[in-house]
Formats: C-alpha cells, structure tokens, sequence
C-alpha cells in the first residue's frame, strides 16, 4: 500500500469527521489570529510615529525620517543653502564647463517637499501605507524639491560648452579650381547640445540635492543639402561658374571674377520643392562693394601737406562711383542670358574738399607755422615753429549739415598727447603729507604738508587744440593740483586715547655702535602715527640706513655664493627695533602686510615678555626687505618706542579695538644640527690684532606661528607665520694681524623689565604636535 493510500484510508476511516472538522477550525484561527497581529503590529508601527516623517523617507538626499514637518524643512533648508557653494560641471564630448551653483540663483521650495514627504504612509489605505513604509526603510522614498533657476545662465554656459564641442554640420557645396574644373564637397552631420535635455539634467541634478558631473545628451544635426542634392544642379552651375567674368567700364577690362570666386558667390534656393542655383545679390553687392576703388577711380579731395619746409596744396581731382546696385541688376541679367564680359554702372563724383578749401586751411596753418606757438605753465615755456609744430597739425572737414563747406586747422591729438606726456616730468611735484608725531600725550606737527602739482593732459588737449583752432600765438596748459593726504590741521582732530599692544625685547649687552644704531632707530620711529586702513612701513619711517643718516657700521646677516655669515653692516641692530614693533603688532591683533625672517634665528628675539621662537622681523633698505602692518582699526593710531639703555620698548596706542588674540606654541620642524667647528675670518675693518666673536652654533629649523584674531565671536583673521632659519658657526673675525686674546661680544642676555612695558596676550597658546 502506498503512502497516499494509507494517508487517504487513515483519513476516511479513523478519523471522525467531528475531529477534521476541528483541525479545519483551529488552523483557520491561528492563520487568522497571525493575520491580526500582523496588522495590530502594522498599525502600532504607523501609530508609533505620530505626526512624525516615517523613517527613510528622504528629501533631496537628506534623510527627514522621525522629524517633524518643521524640522524636516530646516534640515533641508539648509543642506540645499550648502550646495550654493558647489559646482555642476557640465560635460560633452569630452569637454568640460565648471558652472558655480551660486550662479544659477536656485530658489526651492522645501515646504513643498517636505509637505509631501509628510504624506508618504498616510493615504489612509492600510496595505499601501504599509507598502510605503517599507519601501522608505529600503531608501526607495526619494521626494525632489520644486526648484526655480536662471535658465538663461544655464543656457549660456551651454552655449559656451557648445561652441568648444559641438560641431555644425555642413552642407554639400559646388567648388571650382582655376580651370572651370567642378567638384561638390560632400555634406556632413555635425554633433549639438540638446538644451530641452540639458535644463532636465540640471534641473534633476539640483531637485535631487545631488550636484557634480552632468553630461549632456548629444543630438545629431543633418546637413540641408547633401551630394544627392547637388548632382541634379551641376550643368547649371558649371554654366555659371565654369569661366572668369569680365568687368568693364567704357569698353576697357577694369576687373575679373575668377571661377573658385564665383562659386563662393553662388546661392541654393528651393522653389516649390525644387533646387534652384543662382547668384546671391546680398554676396554680389559686398564683393562689388570691396572691388569699387580698383573698378572705378573715385574723386580725390584736395588737401594740404608739408612738404619739408612749408605746406602746399595737393589739387583735387574728379572720379566717379561705381553704382553698386545697378551693376549687380545688370550682372544677373547678362549672366542669365549667358555673356561672361559685364559693363559696371558708375556715375561721375565730384571732390568734397575743393583747392580754394584747401587753400585757405594751408594759409591759416602756414602762418601759425611762421609765428610759432609757445606752450606755456607755470615755471616754464617752450616754443613751436616750423616742422615741430607742423608735426602736431592735420585738417579737418568743416561741415554744415551734410554739406562739406571748408577745412580747418586742428591738431593731431596722439601727437600732441606724446609731446605734453614728455613736458609732464617737468610739471609733476608730488603731494608731500605733514609729518605728525605723537610725542608727550599729544600731535605735534614736525613737517607742514605740500601741495602737489600735475599736468591735466586731457584738459591741455583741449587747450592746445582750442589755440590751433583760434589762430592763437600761446597755449596755457592745463596744471591740476594734487592734494596732500595728511594736513597740519588733522593734528588737532586725532584722539589717541589708550595703549593697545605692546613689545619689547633686550639690547643692553649690544657693542656700541650697535647701541647706537638701535636707539637712533628707536627716534625714528617714535610716535610714528598711521591712519585708519592705511599702512606702516618701518622703511617708510625711519629712512634709508646709511652712514648720511646717522647710522653707524655694526653687524649684519648676509648670504653669498648660497652661504650665510655675518658680516660688517651699516645699521647692524636696527632689525632689533623692527623685531620689537613687529611684536606689537602681532600682539596687538594688526594684520601683517610685509615680514621677512632673518637668514638664522637669533635667540635675543624669543625672549620673554613679547618674544616667541619664530618671532622677528628683518630689514634692508638696500635690498627692499621692509616690515609693514595695517591699521585695521577705525581710529588714528601711534606707535610710541623708547629705549632705556637695556630694554627696547614699542607700545602701540590709539582705540582699543574689541580684539581677541589666540596665538599657537611655535611647531618646530626640520631641525638642522650646526656645525660646532671654531671658524676664524679676517675682517680688514678690525684694527690689528683685534678679534670679534659674531655667531655662534645654533641649529637651524623651520617654525609656524598661528594667530587668530576675533572680534567678539567673529574670526577676523587668520594666519599662520612661518620662518625657515639656517644653522649657524662659531665664528671669529680677526684683524690683519692675529692676537692671542679675543674679546668676544657678550651672548645676549635675558633680564626681566619692568611690569609696564610687558604687552599682555589675550589667550593662552595652544601647542600643536
């Protein structure tokens, strides 16, 4: 017996209908109750989420799932603002055109969105909502954003795409050699930018939130005309084109149209369906048009000349002008019927200017010539005559309405422009500002300012011409003043009111000359005053160094031949002062314009209060190595320096800004170990005998400097100083005879001032690894 029979019999016979009748009852209640729960689970799903986006619901990419609506459109707001500051690069046969998001002006309308996001899951219907459900949390719920753009930018940039991709098709066209020979070029398809395309691509692009690469669909543009076209037309055109035309006036050959010409004059035409080669009358009048001077013989005018040593008068002489129109009616016809020899239509021209027009300009030019014309300004003249002044004339039409009624005397402006940019040097004082300084608490005035002078150029063109015009014997240039920046009268209107920053670092053990040079340094540039937005120079202020003002031979740091060393220097010790302003600045939350690092680190320059690895400030007015910083500030400030036989003291003064200072530890990098070996050079400078230690071994490294600057929470600057320092030697300068004892120049030392003259930092530096 099989399996099935046994089953069927157990079935039949053993069991009673009443217990089938149960097994029924109870699969059907556990199917029905499972069918239950799955739906109580479903609807304590929905439930769960209340007002909420169901999760994995997403809007433009951003995932808004378990927000509210009004979160959902922040959120999305904001990641749609962000995607300003990206780019679409629009791509097309292998070319590509960057287009700044920014440019596009997108508007969305996130609500919009976000609104139906809302809805996704809530149709009301239980097995679709519950179909919406999962497709979210499979991330197949993706609403776009409604968005608006300048669709003209869009369709610029692909315009501009287009031109250096795209290829235009080309219809077939008849060509001709020399000969007659004719031949049709074939046609070919060209490749363009579907634009309908391109605005979807880039309207989906910033829907979706998803910027980048969009390549534009390529479209196939067919020619108008191909070879098949153009077979049927060839006896015509050969008739056409197949032999030279003739042009002639009076019965004498005056010009003739080759057949690769005539072809290009060629046009096609269709006319009720059919193809029709002719001569273009637009082509036909543009070439006549250009060919018109060597057919016809136009009317000469008189005019006037110099012929080296007095002007004469060139006679007019009378021509004629080609009829353009007519000829181009009588070329069709005579073509149509055949003939290859064409009569231009001309009509007789008479000059403009005539020789009694002319000669009265020359009389007018010959006798200002004669009489000469001073140009004249103040401290200074300069007489014209005779081919110079000749040089600056020309002649021009006197008209009245349309008519031509004489010709006059002017100037040749670019001529005369060259003259007076060559007398402007000798006009031209520059603006001199009034020194202020801030000494005692108050603005003193040490220099008076100066007016400067210039020359108007354009307005002496108007001069010069004026006098040509007038017959005059004189001309006065036109001489503009230039007024000085800073007058004597602004001291009393300057508020210095407090000390913003301050600097100071150690010169007490310097040789003297170097103290000398310091502290005449430090005069200088005392009570230096700089306006709001403008900068300081320390160059600009102190002045050259060299020994014709004041300065003194110390030491300095030079590089020769790729090495560095130190070497007798006018001015040595005047980048002590620099260093100390610099550190004011910094400080003080200035923004540095210019800073140069010296060729190895002196340590002087680290100390304490103001000094930092890194931090100092080299300068030459030799090789234009200058320290500036801007007064970013919105009142007048005052750098304010004195020296007290040790210390060099810089404090900037003016209106405290509401600044915060973060300055970074000093990251040191590439350390290069110095050579500790004694080296020994002789310096003719030294007196016999004499010896100067100048450097000593000191390693040499990169250091990076950050300071931020903010002004209440804002971030206002931002920069990072770095500074790469060669290692130094223990190096001697010797006189030219040798002595057994030297006399080294003390290290540097490193006491403390005085509580006043310590610039305080507003932050505690931050080490960076």
């Amino acid at each position: 017996m099989s399996i099935a029979e046994v089953v069927r019999e157990v079935v039949t016979t053993r069991m009673p209908g009443q217990w089938l009748r149960r097994v029924v009852t109870g699969a059907s209640v556990i199917v029905a109750g499972a069918v239950l729960v799955s739906v109580a689970a479903i609807f304590a799903y929905g439930w769960l989420q209340g007002d909420r986006i169901y999760p994995g619901v997403r809007v433009a990419g951003v995932d808004v799932g378990g927000l509210t609506v009004d979160e959902a459109a922040q959120r999305v707001t904001n990641a749609l603002a962000a995607l300003t500051n990206q780019e679409i690069v629009l791509t097309f046969q292998g070319a590509e055109l960057a287009l700044p998001v920014r440019e596009l002006e997108p508007e969305w309308n996130a609500q919009v969105a976000v609104n139906q996001a809302h809805r996704v899951g809530r149709s009301g219907n239980l097995w679709r909502d519950s179909a919406s459900w999962l497709a979210a949390r499979l991330g197949l719920e993706v609403i776009p954003v409604p968005v608006t753009y300048r669709a003209d930018r869009l369709e610029a940039a692909v315009r501009t795409l287009a031109e250096r991709a795209a290829r235009p098709p080309q219809d077939a066209f008849f060509t001709v050699d020399e000969d007659g020979s004719l031949y049709v070029a074939p046609a070919r398809e060209g490749v363009g930018i579907d634009l309908g395309i391109a605005r979807q691509s880039v309207e989906g692009a910033l829907a979706s939130g998803r910027v980048g690469r969009v390549e534009l669909a390529p479209v196939t543009l067919p020619p108008t005309y191909t070879e098949s076209d153009l077979e049927p037309l060839k006896p015509r055109v050969q008739a056409l084109v197949g032999s030279p035309i003739v042009l002639t006036l009076d019965g004498e050959s005056r010009w003739m149209i080759s057949p690769p010409d005539l072809a290009r004059l060629l046009t096609l035409t269709s006319h009720e369906g059919a193809l029709r080669a002719s001569f273009d009358r637009g082509k036909l009048e543009e070439y006549l048009s250009r060919i018109a001077g060597v057919v016809v013989a136009p009317a000469q005018d008189a005019h006037v000349r110099w012929n080296g040593s007095a002007f004469e008068v060139v006679p007019a002489r009378p021509g004629a002008v080609l009829d353009v129109v007519a000829t181009v009616n009588e070329f069709l016809v005579r073509v149509e019927r055949g003939e290859r020899t064409i009569p231009v239509q001309a009509r007789p021209a008479s000059p403009l200017i005539t020789e009694a027009m002319a000669d009265e300009a020359r009389a007018r030019a010959q006798a200002l010539v004669d009489r000469g014309l001073t140009v004249r300004w103040p401290n200074g003249t300069r007489t014209l005559r005779g081919g110079e002044l000749a040089a600056l004339l020309t002649f021009e039409q006197r008209r009245q309405g349309e008519n031509v009624v004489g010709l006059d005397v002017s100037i040749d402006r670019s001529t005369v422009r060259s003259l007076l940019e060559a007398i402007a040097p000798q006009i031209q004082r520059d603006a001199r500002d009034a020194v202020l300084r801030y000494r005692d608490g108050k603005v003193i005035v040490v220099t008076p300012e100066q007016t400067g002078q210039r020359l108007d150029i354009e307005g002496s063109l108007i001069a010069f011409e004026r006098a040509v015009r007038s017959g005059r014997s004189a001309v006065d240039l036109v001489v503009a003043n230039v007024e000085p920046r800073v007058t004597s009268a602004m001291a009393s209107q300057i508020r210095i009111r407090e000390r913003i920053s301050a600097g100071a670092t150690y010169y007490g053990d310097s040789a003297p000359n170097r103290r000398h040079n310091v502290e005449l340094a430090v005069q200088r540039v005392n009570g230096a005053l700089v306006p709001p937005g403008e900068v300081f120079s320390f160059n600009g202020t102190v002045g050259a160094i060299n020994l014709e003002n004041g300065y003194k031979v110390g030491y300095g740091i030079i590089a020769t031949d790729g090495r560095v060393q130190t070497v007798p220097s006018v001015g040595g010790g005047v980048c002590q002062v620099s260093t100390t302003v610099f550190h004011a600045a910094f400080w003080g939350g200035f923004p540095i314009v210019e800073r140069n690092w010296h060729l190895y680190w002196i340590p002087l320059y680290g100390q304490p209060p103001s000094g930092l690895i890194g931090l100092d400030a080299t300068v030459d007015t030799d090789y234009g190595l200058d320290f500036k910083f801007r007064n970013t500030t919105s009142d007048w400030i005052a750098v304010v320096a004195w020296a007290d036989g040790s210390w060099v003291h810089v404090a900037i003064w003016g209106t405290k800004p509401n600044w915060r200072v973060l300055v970074d530890d000093p990251v040191v990098t590439n350390v290069v170990k110095a050579d500790p070996t004694p080296v020994t050079r002789e310096d003719p400078s030294l007196a016999p005998g004499e010896q100067v230690v100048v450097e000593r071994a000191r390693d040499g490294f990169s250091v990076a400097i950050r300071r931020r600057v903010y002004e209440g929470d804002r971030l206002i600057d931002d920069v990072t100083l770095r500074s790469t320092y060669q290692p130094s030697q223990n190096v001697t300068l010797v006189g030219p005879q040798p002595s057994p004892t030297p006399t080294e120049t003390p290290e540097e030392g490193t006491p403390q001032p005085t509580e006043a003259t310590t610039p305080v930092p507003e932050a505690t530096p931050t080490p960076v690894p």
